[in-house]
């Protein structure tokens, strides 16, 4: 016989997003380790008078008790375990933060264990708030969920022969996925040459542990070409545009035109 789902469960959880329902309650989208992605409801999230509202909001890591519902769960308490609160401090961190939680919402199924992705999230979010480099943080926590969700991005080898390629004969696919040399050009009408140095950069940032990564000196020109080629093939795994994506290049703009950090 199938085992009978518990009535009430207890899990540490991290708020991706939410939405209204109805005038007062709230569907809440949380990460958790074991259950996945899953839509949960707070009623009376609207009110005054909730005692749930501080602890729900998004970017914010909590411990839920949830009641087993038809449809979906009901949060019957919440109490934080970690607001971020410095993240809101800086425009940047901030909406760095809400591009790490909008990806992880596009590319994570729902209902299925997350354990590594939500370690992968916890870890970066951490990351980001004791203020490491934003681009390292970036996309370190981009490369190590495309390979955890499968879409793992190919930086050494062509996607058509297989062969090494080097930095500086490399072509770009992100509709492939990839990189190809040009003898498989035909087959990628899309390719176009990639920057040899935002390529090494990639390739450093996929097989260097995080402390050998964190060497890497990143200037504000070679950031933006990073991120213009990493926002540009999580878009086309996400299937659709990322709202925060946009708002983390604006805010990396409107940065570098008060205080270009050497890191990025």
């Amino acid at each position: 016989m199938p085992s009978r789902i518990p009535r009430v469960t207890k899990t540490v959880a991290i708020v991706l997003k939410s939405r209204r329902l109805g005038d007062a309650d709230r569907i809440i989208t949380l990460l958790t380790p074991f259950r996945g992605k899953i839509d949960v409801i707070a009623k009376g999230l609207l009110r005054p008078r909730s005692k749930m509202a501080g602890h729900l909001e998004p970017l914010t890591m909590t411990e839920v008790l949830l009641a087993h519902g038809r449809t979906m769960d009901l949060v019957t308490q919440a109490q934080s375990v970690e607001t971020f609160a410095v993240l809101h401090n800086d425009l940047q961190h901030l909406s760095t933060a809400m591009y790490l939680l909008e990806l992880t919402d596009r590319l994570t199924v729902e209902h299925a264990d997350a354990t590594e992705i939500y370690e992968i999230l916890e870890r970066s979010l951490r990351a980001l708030a004791r203020e490491d480099g934003i681009q390292l943080v970036t996309r370190r926590f981009e490369l190590d969920l495309l390979t955890v969700t499968g879409f793992r991005p190919e930086l050494d080898r062509c996607l058509e022969t297989g062969e090494p390629v080097a930095a500086d004969e490399a072509f770009w696919t992100h509709r492939g996925g990839g990189v190809i040399s040009s003898d498989a050009l035909a087959n990628y009408p899309e390719a176009r040459k990639i920057d040899s140095h935002v390529l090494r950069v990639l390739r450093a940032y996929q097989s260097l542990s995080y402390e050998e990564a964190s060497r890497i000196r990143i200037d504000p020109d070679l950031a933006g070409r990073l991120e213009q080629v990493m926002h540009e093939f999580v878009r086309t795994q996400a299937e659709r545009d990322l709202k925060s994506a946009e708002f983390v290049e604006e805010s990396r703009r409107v940065s570098l035109g008060v205080d270009a950090e050497s890191d990025a």
